[in-house]
Formats: structure tokens, C-alpha cells, sequence
């Protein structure tokens, strides 16, 4: 007996909401590795302190090894820094930890080279390892900078002794990140590197503590010199690109 109708429409209809969930969790992507929507983050850490990474590769990945690597802005060799285990969601966190300041790009791809080279687009983020310094703020409103820059409550820069009038630093303290520009000269307190005017001070949250231990990175310090980054990546292999 054949199936009514409207009775034949409804199972068809049903059968259609069904297939796409099915058929995507049977569907491969990348050379056979499901990833979903990767995601990759890194916190800012300074030199001899833990950076935290994490992300997902998506659930494909659950119970997976997962590879972190790095390398130095401007050059073109990868490094595996620490591997970690995906959780059952394909989740990650993963810590490391650098010898010299800089500024570096991480990617997180499915251990082992026959995995990681199906993965057409890994995820990658941008790592930054400040240097430690100590830090002071400023408020003369009205003030002329020795570089030029009438200084405002709202001004936001930096004083350094040497560093180039213009120039950008990246500022960290407690977990807030700042770029800012060199627009005077100091400061000359023994032991004190740059000193912030308030409004930086107030975007990173260090007006009531006065003088701090911050992290610092002027924006031409991109990639270490060749010894410094063998402190960061010796005895490790090189990854393939």
C-alpha cells in the first residue's frame, strides 16, 4: 500500500531536517581534519614569565596533540614550542615561557607533520614579550614636551630619555595594553625608565600605585638578532612552512 500524500511530504520534510546535522559531522574538511571555526589567543607576558596560550581546532581535534609554534616576525622558520592535548571540544591552553623580548607569530596546527600540512589556513595570532621596566606618570598640563607636544589631561604618550621624538612604545601593566608615543624627555628619578603621562597612566590603570614595574616594547624592536633568538629557539627543530 502506497503512502498517502500528505503523509509522504511530511517524512520527506522530516528526513530533510535530519541529513545536513548528519551529513556534517561526517564531512571533512582540510585534507579529512573537521576543524570548525579554529581560534587562537595569547596573552602579553614579559621575558622569564609563563604566556598563556589558548584556542580550539574545533571538535575534529578532540584528544588530539596540538603543536604551538613560533617565529620570529620577519623570518620564515616555525618553531614547535610546547604541544599540548585537545580537550573533547578540541580546546587548548598551553603556556611558554621566552628568554628575550620581541615580537612573534604563533600558530597552533594538529601535531605531526602529515597533519599539519592538511590544515590549508592554520590559525595564527600575534605574540609580544615585553621587556620589564620600571614606570612613573606625569600630569603638567599645558606643558610643551621637549618634542614639541603640548600636554593635556587627555594626552596620551610617554617620556624616554633616548628614544626618537614620534616613536611608538607598547606599554603592558596588569593586564592592559597600551601603544603610545615618545613625546618628552625623562624621566631623571634613579632606576625610572619612562614615565607615562596621566591619561596613559589612567588607560592602564596605574595612577594610584605611582611607580610600577611595567612591560615595554618600542615598535621597532620587531624581530631579535640571530643569537637572541637562539636563546629563544635553540635545540629546537625547525617546522616546516
Amino acid at each position: 500500500m502506497s503512502m498517502p500524500r500528505p503523509h509522504l511530504r511530511l517524512a520527506l520534510c522530516l528526513l530533510a531536517l535530519c541529513l545536513p546535522a548528519s551529513a556534517a559531522a561526517q564531512t571533512p574538511q582540510a585534507g579529512g581534519l573537521a576543524f570548525g571555526d579554529p581560534a587562537l589567543s595569547a596573552s602579553p607576558a614579559l621575558v622569564g614569565q609563563p604566556m598563556s596560550f589558548s584556542g580550539t581546532l574545533g571538535g575534529a581535534a578532540r584528544g588530539s596533540r596540538i603543536d604551538i609554534l613560533l617565529r620570529a616576525r620577519g623570518t620564515k622558520d616555525w618553531h614547535t614550542v610546547t604541544t599540548v592535548i585537545a580537550d573533547e571540544d578540541g580546546a587548548f591552553q598551553a603556556t611558554w615561557v621566552s628568554a628575550v623580548a620581541g615580537r612573534f607569530v604563533a600558530r597552533a596546527v594538529p601535531a605531526g607533520a602529515a597533519a599539519a600540512a592538511s590544515v590549508s589556513a592554520p590559525v595564527t595570532t600575534v605574540v609580544t614579550v615585553f621587556r620589564s621596566a620600571t614606570a612613573t606618570w606625569y600630569d603638567m598640563p599645558g606643558k610643551v614636551g621637549a618634542c614639541g607636544v603640548r600636554i593635556t589631561p587627555a594626552t596620551l604618550g610617554v617620556a624616554h630619555k633616548s628614544l626618537p621624538c614620534g616613536s611608538r612604545v607598547d606599554v603592558t601593566y596588569d593586564g592592559r595594553t597600551i601603544n603610545v608615543p615618545v613625546i618628552d624627555r625623562g624621566p631623571y628619578a634613579r632606576g625610572v625608565s619612562y614615565d607615562l603621562t596621566l591619561a596613559a597612566a589612567d588607560a592602564l590603570g596605574m595612577t594610584a600605585a605611582g611607580r610600577v614595574k611595567v612591560g615595554v616594547l618600542p615598535a621597532g624592536e620587531r624581530t631579535p638578532a640571530a643569537p637572541l633568538l637562539a636563546a629563544v629557539f635553540g635545540g629546537l627543530p625547525a617546522a616546516a612552512g
